[in-house]
């Protein structure tokens, strides 16, 4: 189910399973204990346009209805689209997600090393 927490929290960094600290897990891709600015996109994209089901490299809130139905998360994806979608046109890109993931990951990287560690990550703050 970490798709779906991707998306609903784009960005927040969603707990996988795995040997490293969960929030680090499977984003540190170069197991160097902290995660890149790079780390971080690319996780976030590809994460994301796993929900384009028709393949035209746009999420629209259609292709997200079993997140949609979650309890709370209409308000979430709704505010997600709208600070998200650049150009107004309903639906996220992969362009858009990655540009949220650099506004993102800023407010995350608190000591501004360009690097998240998981102290960063377990405070970082809410979704605005």
């Amino acid at each position: 189910m970490r798709g779906p927490i991707i998306i609903v929290a784009i960005l927040a960094l969603a707990s996988p399973a795995g040997a490293q600290p969960a929030k680090l897990s499977g984003r540190d891709r170069d197991k160097d204990g902290r995660v890149s600015r790079a780390e971080f996109r690319a996780e976030l994209v590809s994460g994301s346009m796993k929900f384009d089901k028709n393949g035209d490299g746009r999420v629209i809130k259609a292709e997200l209805p079993g997140v949609t139905r979650l309890p709370g998360a209409k308000g979430v994806v709704d505010r997600i689209y709208k600070i998200t979608a650049a150009d107004g046109d309903g639906a996220l890109s992969a362009t858009e997600f990655a540009v949220r993931a650099e506004v993102r990951f800023k407010e995350i990287d608190a000591d501004r090393d360009g690097f998240l560690s998981q102290a960063e990550i377990k405070s970082a703050p809410r979704q605005r």
